[in-house]
């Protein structure tokens, strides 16, 4: 059974490192689990930290970042305004009262975690349009879909960089 446990964390990780850029793991108190309240032997015999030793050696032979996010709050923080609300381990629902976005328990920490592992990675998505258009001047025989020729989008800088790239690189 270890074996087949091991193979799947391999699979998994080169699945997710050759796929992605970056992948974003919650740093979990794997000790405060097993002393809580539930089943501790099949929450230990998962081998977290395991798993994420397994996905950083795989990130690092295929060329992926993989990050560990502090787990602190991110089913209770809303993903969309940034709201904290505290609400039961039973309610699998997140429902914000500040904005009214809703999601899955799971979705908005996964939603979380994913902007977490963005910021320490240090990319950053501006608020402005990244790029300007010019009037299309093709389109695609009368259907509603238009397409701009490429010579007419002005680039307007990376969405990703903190920095504006130097010239001539």
């Amino acid at each position: 059974m270890t074996n087949k446990k091991d193979d799947f964390k391999h699979k998994l990780a080169h699945f997710y490192t050759t796929e992605y850029d970056a992948v974003f793991l919650e740093d979990l108190n794997v000790k405060g689990m097993l002393e809580g309240r539930g089943n501790a032997r099949n929450k230990a015999e998962v081998g977290w930290r395991d798993l994420i030793q397994t996905f950083e050696h795989h990130g690092e032979k295929n060329g992926c970042h993989v990050l560990t996010v502090d787990p602190d709050g991110t089913t209770k923080e809303c993903a969309s305004c940034g709201t904290v609300s505290e609400k039961p381990l039973w309610v699998r629902e997140h429902s914000c009262p500040a904005c009214g976005f809703t999601a899955g328990r799971d979705v908005n920490a996964a939603y979380n975690v994913l902007q977490r592992g963005l910021e320490r990675l240090g990319v950053v998505h501006s608020e402005e349009t990244p790029v300007e258009t010019a009037t299309a001047t093709s389109t695609d025989g009368g259907s509603s879909f238009v397409e701009v020729d490429a010579r007419c989008v002005v680039d307007a800088g990376s969405r990703v960089l903190k920095e504006p790239a130097i010239a001539g690189e």
